[in-house]
């Protein structure tokens, strides 16, 4: 290592993602009673789970055990000894360690019992004509502390402090001047509106997690023990690997596959970098640049049709249009986010120290086909449940956990067995456990906007500080997502965007769909953007690299995601919403576009491992963006450009080869 080279800092993965948090929670608990004891609960919450795809409860009973369940499973894995002082250390002293424990179990008992409170008080408001006794504020409160506290345990602080602000807001606003004061409310009031009110913390948050995105977690969680991200790596690598860009192509492809299932895009960095970033490094891609390709496949899989993560069942609740058209409209922009970098690593590939891969290496894609066929049928059971029979998303998603053992039963090789079911159940419960708390907390919120009225207030000023204008009310749309994602899973982030900002873009005129998938692609760009990137962070700590220039390699990969928004928001024909002529013109100039920007951002036109100059790479993404800016004249300057500029490319490129080939 030279003098002037600093040693890069050695980066926690486990501590950057919730999800890999709790895993290494429970593994290191894993072998104690209370373990155990979480063992058991995790497998009944599953079963719990997977009958109530059929069968019948009410609706706070039913969203209240799944909450249960799962802040039962937090508070048994990650006790309160383990969270109390300076982060990093842990009490050894026993009898605190005891009292800390027997407050768990206490605080166990108690959610329990505010859940049973909050269901009779539900059941039986009718016969007290609507007005709520003391049961709804004694389960109002309790729930309260616990969501918060379980969320602080699982989530950090970010999220709990987000909801404790709102809430106080609520309790106190009313002390305000001007707009942001409402009417005042008391803390009973509050309290009982968290607990019984179908807008609290048993909204529709909760109503998504327990009956759809639970089942989903499930989906992955079995996809993943029948081995099937070994499968899409070989089957990716098989495809692009005769290319110089072949493993870099191969990890766009697997990491957009695995992270629109699991829709955790740290966790899939860890997931699938683990294999394609020292692949990428191995054949001479820079540790940030491939880094950064993770980061930015792992973030557009929540993007990407049909899965996306958990964000496309959020807003069928959110926008009540249909599944279906909501995956419609997410195909155009996935397909150009992708796109671009696609040619951004095809671009690296031929202007960098980037060699092929010996062919020893390449899988043949006849033979991984024959040995993993039986993934790709169950992952066509999903989409055939999804979009062609149209069921409910929560029973296709268990039409595809019960496909995965029975379909595996043909593998030869045997990756997953009947006997593989129980830890597989356990462990979708706990793969859950960010989920649910991150939209209990994210109910608190929701709850405060929803009484007090704070998104129009909100909306208001955000339009008035813009004067009007869409495209600066969607700027400062954008980057408060991406300030609000910053640490936050990417449901949370969405669900508090979707409260406090979509109403206020709708009220400009836009479509409520188009308002909700612009602030779902920014929740979700958060985990690339610097200062805060926690993918490209997580991708930084496997390749041992600097993981500021990674976010900024991430924000040129993925640059499309950061200009799509904006253009679908002008022009509803990119979510394939117009005329055939004008979605097939918006498409072709927009591919265009595209590929013109991810080349100027990465220095390559098409010409044979030669960099272009700074001058055409600014003309590039400059003609680049006139194509995706919807208009006529902006299309033709785009076009002159871009087409100009690959003539001269072609010319200056002939000369140079003519004597060489002499």
């Amino acid at each position: 290592m030279s003098k002037k080279e600093k040693p890069v800092q050695e980066i926690d993965i486990d501590s950057l993602d919730a999800e890999l948090s709790a895993a290494k929670a429970v593994e290191e608990n894993k072998n104690t009673v209370f373990g155990r004891i979480a063992m058991v609960v995790a497998f009944a919450m599953s079963v719990f789970h997977l009958y109530m795809v059929w069968g019948r409860m009410g609706i706070i009973p039913f969203r209240g055990v799944h909450v249960a369940f799962a802040f039962s499973l937090i508070f048994l894995t990650m006790p309160l000894y383990e969270h109390l002082g300076k982060k990093g250390t842990v009490i050894t002293n026993k009898g605190v360690r005891a009292a800390c424990r027997v407050v768990d179990i206490l605080v166990i008992i108690a959610l329990w019992t505010a859940i049973y409170l909050a269901s009779y008080e539900y059941n039986h408001l009718a016969d007290q004509l609507g007005i709520m006794s003391w049961r709804a504020t004694v389960a109002g409160a309790i729930l309260l502390i616990v969501v918060l506290e379980g969320t602080r345990r699982i989530l950090g602080m970010i999220m709990p402090t987000l909801a404790i602000i709102f809430f106080l807001y609520g309790l106190f606003g009313h002390l305000l001047s001007g707009r942001l004061a409402h009417r005042q409310y008391t803390l009973k009031a509050l309290l009982q509106y968290l607990a019984v009110d179908l807008d609290g913390i048993f909204g529709n948050t909760i109503s998504v997690s327990a009956a759809t995105i639970f089942m989903f977690v499930m989906f992955g969680a079995f996809l993943e023990a029948s081995g099937c991200s070994q499968f899409i790596n070989d089957l990716a690598l098989s495809l692009t690997g005769k290319l110089r860009c072949g493993p870099a192509l191969a990890a766009v492809v697997a990491s957009a596959l695995m992270g629109c299932i699991n829709g955790s895009a740290v966790a899939n960095v860890v997931g699938t970098g683990t294999f394609t970033i020292p692949l990428m490094k191995s054949r001479g891609y820079k540790p940030e640049f491939a880094s950064g390709v993770e980061a930015v496949a792992s973030t557009g899989g929540q993007i990407l049709p049909p899965v996306m993560g958990s964000g496309a069942f959020l807003m069928v609740i959110f926008t009540s249009v249909s599944y279906a058209n909501i995956v419609k409209a997410a195909v155009i922009p996935a397909v150009l986010y992708f796109l671009g970098a696609g040619i951004a690593v095809y671009a690296q590939g031929e202007i960098g120290d980037v060699e092929l891969l010996p062919k020893d290496q390449i899988p043949r894609t006849r033979d991984v086909l024959k040995s993993g066929w039986m993934y790709l049928f169950i992952i066509a059971v999903l989409i055939y449940f999804l979009l062609v029979a149209m069921v409910q998303p929560q029973r296709a998603a268990f039409w595809a956990v019960v496909s995965v053992p029975i379909v595996m039963l043909l593998d030869p090789k045997k990756r997953f067995k009947i006997t593989d079911i129980p830890k597989t159940l356990v462990k979708s419960s706990f793969s859950s456990l960010t989920v649910v708390a991150g939209c209990a907390c994210a109910g608190i919120v929701v709850a405060m906007v929803a009484r007090t009225g704070l998104g129009g207030v909100f909306g208001d000023f955000m339009i008035n500080l813009a004067g009007g204008n869409l495209f600066l009310t969607l700027l400062f749309a954008a980057v408060a997502c991406i300030v609000l994602g910053m640490g936050l899973p990417t449901t949370s982030a969405y669900v508090i965007g979707a409260s406090i900002l979509a109403p206020a873009l709708a009220t400009l005129d836009l479509p409520l769909l188009t308002a909700h998938l612009f602030v779902f692609y920014f929740a979700c760009l958060s985990a690339i953007t610097p200062p805060v990137a926690l993918a490209a962070y997580a991708g930084a700590g496997i390749a041992k690299c600097n993981p500021m220039k990674t976010a900024i390699n991430a924000c040129a990969i993925g640059f499309a995601g950061f200009i799509v928004p904006f253009v679908f928001c002008y022009n509803s024909a990119m979510m394939l919403d117009g005329s055939f002529i004008s979605i097939l013109q918006v498409v072709g100039t927009s591919l265009l576009g595209c590929i013109g920007m991810s080349c100027g951002m990465q220095g390559w036109y098409f010409s044979k491992q030669t960099k272009i100059s700074v001058i055409e790479r600014l003309l590039l993404v400059g003609g680049g963006l006139c194509m995706m800016v919807p208009g006529t004249l902006t299309d033709i300057i785009g076009i002159v450009i871009i087409v100009g500029l690959f003539v001269v490319e072609k010319i200056r490129f002939g000369k140079k080869s003519t004597p060489a080939a002499a």
